[in-house]
């Protein structure tokens, strides 16, 4: 079972996605799982079971598994100054990557400004991050994503490569100042801080905290803001798209 997450040569990051999925495991089952990296620095499960990949996509926003089929999820693999590349592994194995419009896809979001990058990387998509597409554009599950950020008006932290059990630590340390927290996949998460929560402050604890090769983006609510009040981001729309 191919994933459509990066190991990025960390060992210790397969090791803990490993621990984390065979602890699940336990609970529901005698299987016990194998992570490794694949071909394409793909995160690689075996054995390809049913209740191994039930278990994987119940603790994920986005289907973490991989797809030929929308939606489906894919990786940033690199943004230029108007076209956004991504790349999702097939479960042959084969990578495929495509190159789309920025602004398009930031349309698709409900963003009809001008500086769409900009706009994306405030929406938590930057080089690393995973996306949910359908017909090469977000998916219903990646405006609903977008949406509860918009709606939630809070400070955002995006964690990427770092296991599940990284992260439910961090926010049982932080319990105090975290609102929320999603595992968007088994390697990229969403926490949410709450109001009077220092964004600097809890960044700095949270890179003492994790592992060295995880990233830490820092989305503010402020930026966001911005684009709210300058009329750019049709939030209204977004939410008739979503019902």
């Amino acid at each position: 079972m191919i994933l459509a997450e990066k190991a990025v040569g960390r060992r210790d990051l397969i090791k803990a996605v490993e621990t984390w999925l065979n602890r699940v495991l336990e609970e529901a089952s005698d299987f016990r799982a194998e992570v490794s990296e694949g071909p394409g620095g793909w995160i690689t499960v075996k054995p390809d079971e049913e209740l191994i990949e039930t278990v994987i996509r119940l603790q994920a926003r986005l289907d973490p598994t991989s797809s030929g089929k929308p939606p489906y999820t894919a990786r940033v693999h690199e943004i230029g100054r108007s076209k956004i590349t991504i790349e999702y592994p097939l479960p042959n194995g084969l990578t495929v990557r495509k190159m789309l419009s920025a602004s398009s896809f930031a349309a698709g979001l409900g963003y009809d400004g001008d500086r769409p990058i900009e706009f994306l990387d405030v929406a938590g998509i930057f080089e690393g991050a995973p996306i949910s597409l359908a017909a090469d554009m977000p998916s219903l599950t990646q405006l609903e994503l977008f949406a509860e950020q918009m709606i939630r008006g809070l400070d955002r932290v995006m964690i990427l490569n770092a296991a599940i059990s990284e992260v439910d630590e961090i926010s049982r340390l932080l319990g105090d100042q975290i609102a929320h927290h999603d595992h968007l996949t088994l390697s990229t998460h969403i926490l949410y801080l709450r109001l009077g929560a220092r964004l600097d402050k809890l960044t700095r604890k949270m890179r003492e905290k994790l592992s060295d090769g995880a990233i830490i983006k820092p989305l503010p609510w402020k930026e966001a803001a911005q684009l709210l009040e300058s009329g750019s981001l049709r939030l209204e729309e977004l939410l008739a798209r979503i019902g």
